[in-house]
């Protein structure tokens, strides 16, 4: 609740704020489609360098180590930027060949928002502010917020 506005958050709401589609609900908890999605990346003669459960950021072909980049600061909203991990690969696959190709079909993007939003509020609540970079998202839902009022507020 921020001065009165109180907002429930939950996929829905995320899919109504940002018009992204639902898609396959995932958490980057779910290991096995995440590592099987890190070795599909990967073309032939690519060669990535391995460390720590993941890949050195630096090691990806360009432009994947410029995206991965912004991936991991502004979606999943974390502050190791040298290390991309197998849950980032389910959503790099799906941009460099296309949600078509994924056997899991497209994944849902807003569900993964949610629980980045979920992730990094419990961070802030321990007093951990160095994780606040889903301002534009947090932005975008205020405003569909204020705009869905019975008598509709500007920002």
């Amino acid at each position: 609740m921020v001065r009165g506005l109180s907002i429930d958050l939950t996929t829905i709401f995320i899919i109504r704020a940002t018009t992204l589609s639902l898609g396959v609900p995932w958490r980057k908890e779910d290991k096995g489609d995440s590592q099987i999605a890190k070795r599909k990346f990967f073309l032939e003669g690519e060669e990535p360098i391995e460390e720590n459960n993941g890949v050195r950021r630096a090691s990806l072909p360009y432009p994947w180590n410029k995206v991965s980049y912004q991936l991991i600061k502004y979606i999943s909203c974390e502050g190791r930027y040298s290390v991309v991990y197998g849950y980032h690969f389910r959503l790099l696959e799906g941009l460099r060949f296309g949600a078509e190709t994924l056997p899991h079909h497209s994944l849902s993007i807003p569900y993964f928002l949610l629980q980045s939003l979920i992730g990094t509020s419990i961070k802030v609540q321990d007093g951990n502010y160095q994780q606040l970079a889903n301002h534009g998202l947090i932005k975008i839902i205020i405003e569909d917020s204020l705009q869905n009022l019975r008598i509709p507020i500007q920002w």
